[in-house]
């Protein structure tokens, strides 16, 4: 069926977690099918990251992604991350810009057997991740989202408006 490199980014607290439990069970699920070959490739993010290499998102990580088949990643954004340090940034907003990630998709569901606060729900919630804007920490370090002072938080962009006449303008 084929041969695949796949990405692992555990990331920052539950990631490191959740995301090695993840790689388990898609071992064991790809396991089942002798024709995929996968070769797991780990990359450093994250706080992990930035205490061994003193980046949260080291460019040999951001490159080694564009020559992957896929990727896991864990959650990453951790409040440890030094305030003042232009190398510990949150990831999550270059990688949602580079790589075109356009949407989160949350599946929540409940199970007849397991406690839980409302029975028969079964619902998708999709956000859309490229549009508008991501407030984070990032901000005062440019992406037209800056914090000029601590107090102040701006986000500025440019939305073609297309008018019946054809023509264009941005607000």
């Amino acid at each position: 069926m084929g041969k695949y490199r796949i990405g692992i980014l555990k990331g920052d607290d539950i990631g490191l977690e959740v995301v090695p439990v993840a790689v388990d069970v898609l071992k064991e699920a790809i396991g089942r099918y002798p024709g995929i070959h996968v070769e797991w490739v780990e990359l450093p993010i994250g706080y992990p990251s930035y205490l061994a290499t003193g980046e949260t998102l080291p460019e040999a990580t951001l490159k080694a992604l564009f020559e992957l088949d896929g990727w896991i990643l864990g959650p990453i954004g951790h409040m440890a991350y030094p305030q003042n340090d232009p190398k510990a940034i949150n990831p999550h907003p270059i990688l949602r810009r580079k790589f075109d990630l356009v949407s989160n998709i949350r599946p929540t569901r409940s199970f007849k057997k397991l406690p839980c606060l409302h029975q028969d729900v079964d619902i998708v919630i999709i956000r859309e991740n490229n549009e508008g804007f991501q407030p984070d920490r990032n901000m005062f370090k440019g992406m037209g989202e800056f914090m000029p002072t601590p107090d102040i938080a701006m986000s500025v962009s440019n939305y073609p408006q297309k008018f019946s006449n054809g023509r264009q303008t941005c607000f």
